[in-house]
């Protein structure tokens, strides 16, 4: 066995773990941008409130941001001397180089990714449908995942296919 094969039979097991990680975290991450980005985008397709071109503004901030901008802005936010870092170290959390701490940033850097068209297949549900829906009686709950859920479903898998593979370019 030559020095060169024995260098790359090393390196396999680093390989494999390094991509790995990458899968695991950026599959993390995407389940929770659709978790969470699915009500919001729900909300600002269907809702006008208070705040909400701020709301808007802040959810497509990481698509604008340079990554080492927004890596920086993350690191001041939960780092231990951060915002919210020195809130979480008092329960024993820290986020800085850990795995918890890439799926945060992925998080971050994917929301918009999907929201953006989350947001855009909601608001291609006809009105017409949730009003029938609502005159049915039915709940809001029952009116969502019955009629708007799967009206969007194109949408939200566009938006939950990018959203992972942002995912996993930001940390892969």
């Amino acid at each position: 066995v030559s020095p060169a094969q024995m260098a790359a039979r090393l390196g396999e097991p680093v390989v494999l773990d390094a991509l790995r990680l990458s899968l695991l975290t950026s599959g993390a991450a995407t389940a929770i941008v659709v978790l969470l980005g699915t009500p919001v985008a729900w909300l600002l397709a269907t809702r006008d409130f208070p705040g909400k071109r701020v709301l808007e503004v802040l959810l497509d901030l990481p698509m604008v941001l340079p990554p080492t901008v927004a890596g920086f802005a993350l690191l001041m936010a939960f780092g231990r001397m951060g915002l919210a870092g020195a809130a979480l170290g008092a329960f024993g959390v820290t986020l800085p180089f850990t795995t918890l701490g890439v799926i945060v940033a992925q998080v971050f850097m994917a929301a918009p990714f999907f929201v953006g068209p989350a947001r855009a297949g909601f608001s291609t549900v006809d009105g017409k449908l949730l009003d029938a829906a609502a005159t049915l009686r039915a709940s809001e709950t029952f009116t969502f995942f019955r009629v708007a859920l799967p009206l969007a479903a194109p949408a939200l898998l566009a938006g939950a296919a990018m959203s992972g593979a942002r995912a996993l370019g930001e940390f892969g």
